[in-house]
């Protein structure tokens, strides 16, 4: 498992410690630290779009089969008509908050801080010791621990000291003594077995009393189970003690921490006791005060003891209205249990594992079949809508239909009756024209889509907007129509930090600071294989796109023409590309006055080697950051393959949604004949290779044909940059070594020579 796969593991068991309290392992791994590019986000796949405040509110866009499966129940739920009041929607706010926190979990300062304020106020006491809140388990592993003390039992006792202090004094020798204990309790907190001496005979009852609990304590953060669970049993029988009803709840805790964490089998046994003692609190009225704790406690071990019971009971509750109060922990602990029975919904559903006791709640044969992206999925779905009529089964089934199925006709129709004011309307809507384009009716598929986008924009979630974006740039009927809907602006920026989609650089809305409109995947795909060069060079020269799209065009529209030496082409965008980026002018000039083929080529590939931001295809996303003629640290340069997106490239991945994935049809305003153009220059481009062994090959060849011309020693020096700071393979130690080895043979005197002290391999 490699680290950013690892560190997603650690971050979702992390985040089970938080919800369900004490009892679980928390997994920490060190940070991964980068570099991290900056993406453009054009259709969450993980998540609805940011801010979620309107998702909770029913504007859910077009539904992704990807969401996590907390969003897949928020949808299923406002589709079915049943809304979230304003309670539960801050429950769900909430939830998603602590689900999408990096923080990993509270920190050891933070947690400490209410004890550390109310110790200091004790006079003449030692100085405090260091606690960390992390344990690690009884055998250690470098990436295994657990949050053994979490921030209540520090606020608890501060509480305590506060009002044992305000009874006794502060500078009473009892409080200092209380103080040192607890000290000792905490030290157990992180690491050893430190426990408490009992109280002085003569000490006070009150202290005594509170040391019974502090060694209990001890124990129990020490790991010392059996013996902090006869020591809180204790202390819960005795009715004299003011910790008498907590430590009724504690011996329960017990009992589920040491199912955490103790043998594997005696946990059974463990679960078994702690339900027990729960159920027990829960009937006395006289520990009233703890039935909220034990409820929750008691939920978290049945789900544990009875996992499909659980997952049954738990389906029924998120369902139920006006469920503020519960709704957070009982959806929470609904797709932990989904999860430990399905696998990460990242990796795929596996449905085959699931009970027929399971599948009979409606909302969770939903979300298993709505992920599962298999043929089985899609009969299913229709089964459950031609049973049920219900909105939920027909998206599911919109979503995964293909336009030749024969069912796809009744699925159309089925969608054309969807209410407009519904959360179904944005994915039954694209899922209809999607079907009605794939099956030749785009001028319907078009009608609806002008429809759809004619009223007000801000009212569609940038995601789905997106979307529909790309279904109507394949049905433009001009290249400016094309032009128009093929730049769009993001849904959301984010570093590639760990692929969670989190928004960096937005304001607080979520969205990006920088509203300019950039080219999604579909787009850039059509221009870099759709369209050929002839429509590119128009496309470069028309204003229909925004100035600094219309740049990137303008310079892979030249670079493609002079590599495929279509010199009329290159020509015509020379004065173009000029004004755009002044810088090149100079070189330009050279270019357009070569006649002969092999100087004009030589030229070119000058012009390529000095400018490493130049590239024959156009980028997706955010793109190259820095000016076209410096080298990016991050290895941005020069191109790839030129069927690629270089660096920065995002191909399809496995079990990527449909909706996703860019659409492989052709715009209708481009002939069968300009795309096998198209695809003819594709093919001479990705023969040549990715750009560093391209240029170092042609340089070498400039170097052995017109060895005199100064401009040469540059160029093979510039050659072995490139096979440093560009795209690799196993080629291109050979070419770095055989520009090296040129250059020096040949060159030795030159300054480039003396620049050049090493060639890469890889």
């Amino acid at each position: 498992m490699n680290l950013t796969s690892r560190r997603k593991t650690y971050q979702r068991l992390g985040a089970v410690v938080i919800a369900c309290s004490l009892l679980s392992i928390f997994m920490r791994t060190v940070e991964a630290c980068g570099p991290f590019s900056l993406n453009a986000i054009f259709t969450y796949s993980k998540h609805p779009d940011m801010p979620l405040d309107a998702f909770v509110k029913g504007n859910i866009g077009v539904l992704q089969p990807s969401y996590a499966r907390s969003y897949l129940f928020a949808a299923y739920r406002q589709v079915s008509g049943l809304k979230f009041d304003q309670e539960e929607q801050s429950a769900l706010l909430e939830l998603w908050k602590d689900r999408l926190d990096d923080s990993g979990g509270p920190s050891d300062d933070e947690a400490v801080k209410p004890w550390s304020d109310a110790r200091a106020t004790i006079p003449g006491i030692p100085a405090p010791p260091q606690i960390g809140i992390y344990r690690n388990r009884e055998k250690p592993n470098d990436y295994e621990s657990y949050l053994n003390c979490q921030g209540d039992a520090f606020a608890t006792a501060a509480n305590t000291l506060n009002e044992r202090k305000q009874r006794y004094g502060a500078d009473s020798a009892e409080i200092r003594d209380w103080v040192q204990a607890q000290d000792a309790v905490f030290s157990n907190c992180s690491a050893g077995q430190n426990i408490p001496s009992p109280a002085a005979l003569t000490a006070p009852s009150w202290l005594k009393s509170d040391r019974a609990y502090q060694i209990a304590a001890g124990n129990f953060y020490a790991a010392r189970f059996a013996e902090a669970k006869d020591q809180f049993a204790a202390i819960a029988a005795d009715g004299t003690s003011t910790w008498s009803q907590t430590a009724a709840y504690m011996v329960a805790r017990t009992s589920l921490r040491q199912a955490g964490l103790g043998k594997e089998d005696e946990r059974q046994a463990a679960l078994t006791e702690a339900e027990a003692k729960l159920q027990g609190i829960l009937r006395d009225n006289r520990l009233s005060a703890q039935h909220h704790a034990a409820y929750r406690l008691l939920s978290l071990v049945r789900l544990r003891l009875r996992p499909e019971e659980k997952l049954h009971e738990l389906s029924q509750s998120i369902l139920k209205r006006n469920a503020g109060e519960t709704l957070k922990q009982d959806l929470w602990d609904y797709t932990i249990l989904l999860d430990k029975f399905l696998g990460d919904s990242e990796e795929g559903a596996k449905p085959n594992n699931l009970s027929v006791a399971i599948l009979a709640d409606d909302v969770t044969d939903w979300i298993v079949t709505f992920e599962n992206g298999k043929p089985v999925a899609l009969d299913h779905a229709m089964e459950r809508f031609t049973k049920t009529s219900s909105l939920p089964w027909l998206i599911a089934a919109l979503a995964k239909v293909e336009a030749k199925d024969p069912r796809a006709a009744s699925l159309i129709d089925a969608a054309a009756h969807v209410d407009r004011r519904s959360p179904a309307f944005a994915s039954a809507t694209y899922h209809r024209v999607r079907l009605l384009m794939d099956s030749g009716k785009e001028a319907a598929a078009r009608e609806i889509l002008d429809q759809f986008l004619g009223g007000d924009r801000k009212q569609i979630p940038p995601s789905a907007l997106n979307l529909f974006l790309g279904e109507r740039m394949l049905l433009a009927r001009t290249l400016s129509d094309f032009l128009r809907d093929a730049p769009r602006p993001p849904a959301g920026v984010s570093y590639d930090e760990d692929g969670r989609e989190l928004p960096a650089d937005a304001d607080e809305t979520g969205r990006p600071k920088d509203e300019t409109t950039l080219f999604d995947q579909d787009a850039i795909t059509l221009m870099n294989e759709g369209i050929p060069l002839v429509t590119l060079v128009a496309a470069a020269s028309s204003t229909a796109l925004p100035p600094h799209l219309r740049r990137d065009v303008t310079q892979a529209a030249w670079l493609r023409a002079a590599l495929l030496d279509r010199r009329e082409e290159a020509n015509r965008l020379t004065p173009l590309l000029a004004g755009l980026y002044p810088q090149l002018r100079e070189l330009l000039d050279v270019y357009g006055k070569e006649s002969a083929t092999e100087s004009r080529k030589s030229v070119a590939i000058f012009i390529a080697l000095r400018f490493p931001g130049l590239r024959p295809i156009v980028t997706a996303g955010v793109g190259r950051s820095i000016p076209l003629d410096e080298v990016d640290s991050y290895r941005d340069n020069w191109w790839c393959l030129a069927g690629s997106n270089g660096p920065n490239s995002n191909p399809d991945e496995p079990g990527e949604p449909a909706s996703k994935r860019p659409r492989r049809q052709l715009p209708i305003f481009l002939s069968t004949a300009e795309h096998t153009a198209a695809a003819t220059e594709m093919t001479r481009l990705n023969v040549l290779g990715s750009g560093p062994n391209y240029l170092s090959r042609m340089a070498i060849e400039w170097a052995n044909r017109e060895p005199a011309d100064p401009r040469v020693p540059e160029a093979l020096h510039l050659a072995v940059t490139a096979t440093r700071r560009g795209c690799t393979d196993k080629e291109t130690g050979r070419w770095s070594k055989a520009a090296f080895d040129l250059l020096h043979r040949k060159y030795p005197r030159s300054p480039w020579t003396a620049k050049t002290k090493y060639w890469f391999k890889d």
